[in-house]
């Protein structure tokens, strides 16, 4: 990836000089020199799109399992809509991916997914496909306003211009109290919305919810979701196991005390992977949200794991690296020299060993 990113800089920086001599330099004002001015133009613009949306071959799942996708809207009758004010009720897009091939009851486990910030129910397909096709049920839940998109009852909902606004301005270093009340505000919301859906999954009998094993649920996350799905961990007693993909513990934070932020510190009550990458691992002891992170890090405790995976950065860890590997350098702020195929199969064998480690 880096040697691509740094060749298409290069070509693109070589085109805009060209933009600029021919636009400049006064000799080149005539037919021929604005039609090759255009064409410059042209060039210029292809290349840049190629840099920040290649094509991308989209891999099949490697399990024996065919996999059914359905997408459904589950409604909360007991919770308003709270990010407007029309006495609507919370709805959520929830994505399933299922072995369809199975046909016993309660032999499939449950994994429920949470989005990363601007993310969808499609932010980690690649792995929902993967393990579905391995035996697992896949729930991908989408957090309404607060997922880029999530489709309600057929209807386009985009993210919140208000939430957008708090993601792009909290800095929990420089402000921490408006930090954690933020986070606070963000994981009650978000953690009863995926409490809803496993309640609303176990009262569910028929159809393909017959195979899930209710008894096995993992909750898990990248980003902001690994933040819900940690603390989903905390709330709840049916959880079989948390998996975060570079997720700081945001329930776990309950306020600010000498300018630094008070963490719950009782023992996490399951069983819990973290995953990080170059973009969070050695600033773990440094970043204050993370703090929690770097005491479980350093845990005795056989029920915690943590797993770093050299080499990529926090979006190589979701399957947006496969529609902009250039975007996902930058935001990653870190490139890899892995392929897109590459970082996600990384990805998948950590969370299958780790499947087979616990017995899930």
């Amino acid at each position: 990836m880096r040697i691509r990113n740094i060749c298409f800089i290069a070509l693109l920086v070589i085109e805009l000089v060209l933009i600029l001599f021919f636009a400049i330099k006064k000799s080149n004002h005539c037919l021929p020199g604005y039609l090759s001015l255009i064409a410059c133009i042209i060039l210029f613009c292809t290349t840049g799109w190629l840099m920040v949306f290649p094509k991308t071959t989209i891999f099949d799942p490697t399990g024996t399992h065919e996999v059914q996708v359905e997408n459904v809207t589950m409604i909360d009758e007991t919770r308003l809509e709270t990010f407007v004010n029309d006495g609507s009720k919370r709805a959520l897009q929830v994505k399933f991916w299922h072995p369809k091939d199975v046909k016993e009851e309660s032999s499939c486990p449950l994994v429920v997914f949470s989005h990363g910030s601007f993310g969808n129910v499609d932010n980690n397909e690649t792995l929902m496909k993967e393990l579905a096709s391995r035996g697992y049920v896949c729930a991908s839940i989408g957090f309404t306003y607060m997922a880029s998109e999530a489709e309600i009852n057929g209807k386009t909902i985009k993210i919140d211009s208000s939430f957008m606004s708090e993601l792009m301005r909290i800095n929990p270093n420089k402000n921490k109290e408006e930090a954690a009340g933020l986070f606070q505000k963000w994981m009650n919301l978000t953690t009863k919305d995926v409490s809803f859906i496993i309640d609303s999954i176990k009262g569910k009998n028929d159809g393909f919810y017959q195979k899930i094993n209710k008894d096995k649920i993992c909750v898990m996350g990248h980003s902001f979701g690994g933040s819900t799905s940690l603390g989903v961990g905390r709330i709840r007693d049916d959880i079989y196991a948390v998996v975060a993909l570079e997720s700081p513990f945001m329930y776990d934070i309950k306020g600010v005390k000498d300018d630094k932020f008070i963490f719950d510190e009782s023992e996490y009550p399951t069983k819990m992977l973290n995953v990080y990458s170059d973009s969070s691992y050695g600033n773990l002891s440094k970043w204050d949200q993370y703090t929690q992170n770097y005491r479980f890090l350093e845990s005795d405790n056989n029920d915690y794991k943590n797993v770093y995976l050299k080499g990529l950065g926090h979006m190589h860890l979701c399957d947006f690296q496969l529609v902009s590997p250039f975007l996902s350098w930058v935001l990653s702020g870190t490139d890899t020299s892995y392929s897109a195929k590459e970082c996600t199969e990384m990805v998948n064998q950590t969370i299958f060993s780790y499947f087979k480690e616990i017995n899930f």
